[in-house]
């Protein structure tokens, strides 16, 4: 299958006000909506599926209901993720998976900064959560733009001619509609 991108359109502000929020409701939500896949990619990490065991499920409450992060890195980094599919909505990464990250920086960035967008693939899957939690020391790989440097992007953006430059730009037009920045992740 290989590594790829991940993008989401998502309300960045809503997304940081849930993080240690304490709202246990939309943790069960989560988690709910979730469970098949969380539990897939627990045994997929060798974790437990045990309630309370050091999980993806574990790490998703401890992002929602605050307090010390002490489990794995990346087990953070996946429990985000489904916060944002949860909250987000999935954009089309048809160019971006597969794709070597090489290729995003070799490639996709310089094309990008051709069209005078002040955006890069780098910053949306290496950027670091726009929320605070340990960063994984590996995989996933986690990134964003706010809905300000999308805003400004989209305009230049619809000047890109290659499939991967339209992609980003349709991303570009659909959450600046909606006042929305974008979360990437890249595993």
């Amino acid at each position: 299958m290989g590594y790829g991108v991940m993008a989401y359109r998502v309300d960045i502000d809503r997304l940081r006000a849930l993080c240690g929020s304490g709202d246990n409701q939309a943790r069960r939500a989560i988690c709910g909506r979730f469970r098949a896949d969380i539990a897939r990619l627990n045994e997929d990490l060798d974790c437990s599926n045990d309630r309370g065991a050091p999980s993806v499920f574990t790490a998703v409450e401890h992002l929602v209901m605050g307090g010390e992060k002490t489990l794995p890195r990346h087990l953070y980094g996946y429990g985000f993720k489904y916060m944002v599919e949860f909250s987000g909505r999935f954009l089309d990464n048809r160019p971006f998976y597969p794709c070597p990250s090489s290729y995003l920086d070799s490639t996709v960035d310089p094309a990008l900064r051709a069209t005078g967008a002040a955006i890069s693939m780098s910053d949306l899957i290496f950027r670091g959560a726009p929320v605070d939690f340990p960063p994984p020391d590996d995989f996933p790989g986690i990134g964003y733009w706010t809905a300000g440097e999308v805003e400004a992007a989209a305009g230049p953006l619809q000047s890109g001619t290659t499939e991967e430059v339209r992609t980003v730009a349709a991303w570009a037009t659909a959450a600046t509609a909606e006042h929305k920045g974008i979360v990437g992740f890249y595993h």
